[in-house]
């Protein structure tokens, strides 16, 4: 284990991250839920069907939570936990023995040495731990070689442009020598609450609730390995490994139609003519809010037969919709008024037809059947399809749907 690996391994020890939940069962209740979850984003991670019906799913760096929960949402695969802290693990068996998780495994070490666990593995979930590696390509590498054939490996890192303000902070803090104690996190917390209005630091602060934990305060101010990648750092990252990137969890965050919707139309046209990567990087660029970045990727020898979406081709109207995770009605439409969407931080608003085409996105009905229903009866089929192709195709940028589809032949 290299030396910024104990840093880590001791970090983490005194400081167990995220913060320990300890009743599943209640927290789900209350609407808890793992981003990427297969549950949840199942069209997403393989839009044309589960490739198995027993997985072997890796957690790698699973913290204290996330392996025991992805083993209790899916009791009929296997489930494999890796992390470096002896306090995370301890707390992940203590969430195995409560809900009886027999599927679940437990190891401690570094996820560079997981070709050890034995085997391969049909979806990985590596959620912010390569950005702490000194070697984050190490990682990746390791990742990828037990990555099965039409595997898939959800990954999240931080994103670099809404951190700026949070490296400029942590590069002070190392500067003053200030450990990780409680002494040191009161001064580090004096010090990020004196930080001027203009600080770049200062939207992370206000947008990151759980700062005020001291776990998440130190893991974000005092933490002794942290990079952060643009999306071009991140598509020639993962490349490097033999994989491509399939899809964003959220596509609110990469494409204009969320992201820069208070822009000019002239500049949102001219944003969105550019290909899909250079949209991606200038909303990055333009918006500074990606403080990570959160993806499906596979290898790039499976991609010719996992795209990302259809529109634009012929079975375009084939896709089955699902509606993403979180998304709420919160206002019916009415005479006077349209329907009113929440998602997270995401608003929508639609007409009353519209919402009623979204009503009828079950994960069961294909658009084609969608719009053949009889509410949008009085259109030509020609103005249907092409109103329908790009009213859906929207709703897809901004990560509202998911879509899956039939398997080739």
């Amino acid at each position: 284990m290299h030396d910024v690996s104990d840093l880590v391994a001791r970090q983490y020890e005194a400081y167990a991250y995220p913060a320990p939940i300890t009743d599943l069962n209640a927290q789900i209740g209350a609407g808890y839920f793992e981003l990427g979850d297969p549950k949840h984003y199942a069209p997403l991670i393989w839009p044309e069907g589960q490739p198995k019906q027993r997985m072997r799913i890796l957690s790698a760096g699973c913290g204290t939570v996330q392996a025991a929960y992805l083993a209790h949402a899916h009791p009929e695969h296997e489930v494999i936990g890796v992390d470096l802290s002896s306090a995370s693990l301890a707390h992940q068996r203590f969430l195995q023995e409560r809900h009886r998780l027999d599927n679940l495994r437990l190891f401690q070490g570094d996820l560079r040495d997981v070709a050890r666990v034995g085997g391969s593995f049909d979806h990985i979930v590596c959620s912010g731990v390569l950005h702490h590696l000194a070697d984050p390509d190490a990682g990746l590498a390791a990742l990828a070689d037990v990555l099965a054939p039409r595997g898939t490996l959800l990954l999240m890192v931080y994103g670099a442009t809404a951190r700026a303000g949070v490296y400029m902070v942590q590069d002070a803090l190392r500067r003053l020598q200030v450990p990780q104690t409680a002494a040191g996190v009161a001064f580090a917390r004096r010090l990020v609450a004196q930080l001027p209005a203009h600080h770049y630091a200062q939207w992370y602060v206000g947008a990151a609730a759980e700062l005020e934990h001291d776990a998440a305060f130190v893991d974000t101010f005092l933490h002794p390995q942290d990079r952060a990648y643009t999306v071009p750092q991140l598509m020639d990252f993962v490349g490097r490994h033999g994989l491509k990137h399939q899809a964003w969890v959220d596509n609110a965050f990469y494409y204009p139609d969320a992201a820069l919707a208070r822009f000019p139309a002239d500049i949102l046209a001219a944003v969105t003519a550019l290909s899909d990567l250079q949209q991606w990087a200038v909303v990055e660029m333009l918006t500074q809010r990606i403080g990570m970045h959160t993806c499906v990727l596979r290898r790039a020898a499976d991609a010719p037969q996992v795209a990302a979406h259809a529109f634009g081709s012929a079975a375009w109207d084939l896709q089955v919709p699902h509606r993403a995770p979180g998304l709420k009605c919160v206002q019916a439409a009415g005479p006077q008024q349209q329907a009113r969407y929440h998602r997270a931080a995401e608003v929508m608003e639609l007409g009353s037809t519209e919402a009623a085409l979204l009503e009828l996105c079950d994960g069961r009905r294909s658009l084609r059947e969608i719009l053949a229903q009889p509410l949008l009866a009085a259109l030509p089929a020609a103005d249907r399809a092409i109103r329908g192709e790009q009213f859906f195709a929207r709703l897809w940028r901004l990560g509202h749907l998911l879509f899956s589809r039939p398997a080739p032949g």
